[in-house]
């Protein structure tokens, strides 16, 4: 009797562990949901381009003497007229002090300020501490007229229609700026990439742009007019982005995968052309990565 009592004992407790394993619950991803917009919507090409200043002026030394004053930095911008420098002639620095004891008359005598011959940034600056004497015809800095400020753009010729007819584009700075500019006709010239070479114009720059700058022209490629679309959080591919597919929920609790067609894009939004949802389906913005087809999700508002 004492056999049978102890394997049955050690059964019991077996089973007593199991239902605790049983009753954890699944865990579900956190998800949210938006609903389909109809808007116009516009695909863009950007492409790399160069700040320039093609007229400049140099400002040089109408005397020969020493420099006794800078009043600019590198990068200033400037106005017509500005003085730039001072300088000092050899016979008034010979003269010195007693120059106006000579004749009073002769108190400005040698004494020379150079100024802009127009409005625009100092983009080289020759002379940039006083003490220096330089001869005539030296150059002092170079000021790049602000009014003439465009960017280079090499277009390759494949995208030559986008270009056409001095459309207007956005220009988009290193620090996310952004500039309205128009595209103007093309240069006779191709670059050695056989890109074709257009001059871009903003319209109203504001700031110091310095020359040489990299920045992003993004010009207008397709226009849809009621478009389908949602948030491009919400479109999930393959890795050969050969297939799309969205995650749309049933429930507040069940996401499901439906395949789409896609159309016009952009950074933010993608016209969805197929199928066409109803404005109440809701489709996972977010937490939506990597979820199976009927995948148990957390609905977070």
């Amino acid at each position: 009797m004492k056999r049978l009592l102890f394997p049955l004992l050690l059964l019991a407790a077996c089973h007593g562990g199991a239902p605790a394993d049983e009753a954890s619950p699944t865990p579900r991803a956190q998800v949210q949901a938006v609903r389909v917009s109809t808007q116009n919507l516009t695909q863009y090409r950007t492409f790399p381009a160069t700040s320039v200043y093609p007229r400049k002026s140099t400002v040089t030394a109408p005397v020969a003497g020493y420099v006794t004053g800078v009043k600019v930095r590198l990068g200033d911008r400037v106005t017509a007229g500005q003085v730039l420098f001072t300088l000092e002639t050899k016979e008034r620095r010979a003269l010195g002090s007693s120059i106006t004891r000579i004749d009073p008359s002769l108190k400005g005598f040698g004494l020379v300020t150079v100024n802009a011959p127009s409005p625009g940034i100092v983009s080289v600056l020759n002379i940039q501490q006083p003490g220096d004497y330089l001869l005539e015809g030296a150059s002092l800095c170079t000021v790049a007229e602000s009014s003439q400020l465009v960017f280079q753009l090499n277009l390759p010729y494949e995208y030559h229609a986008l270009a056409q007819g001095r459309p207007a584009c956005t220009i988009v700075l290193p620090d996310s700026t952004r500039l309205a500019g128009t595209v103007q006709a093309p240069l006779a010239s191709v670059s050695p990439g056989q890109s074709e070479i257009y001059l871009v114009k903003p319209d109203q720059p504001t700031g110091v742009i310095p020359e040489n700058l990299i920045v992003q022209v993004r010009l207008t490629q397709t226009r849809q007019p009621n478009a389908q679309t949602l948030p491009a959080s919400c479109v999930l591919a393959d890795e050969t982005l050969h297939d799309f597919w969205v995650m749309k929920l049933l429930n507040d609790s069940t996401a499901v995968k439906v395949p789409v067609t896609l159309g016009v894009q952009n950074p933010s939004e993608i016209e969805i052309k197929r199928p066409i949802f109803s404005p109440n389906d809701r489709i996972l913005s977010s937490g939506n990565y990597g979820l199976a087809d009927t995948a148990k999700v957390k609905l977070v508002r």
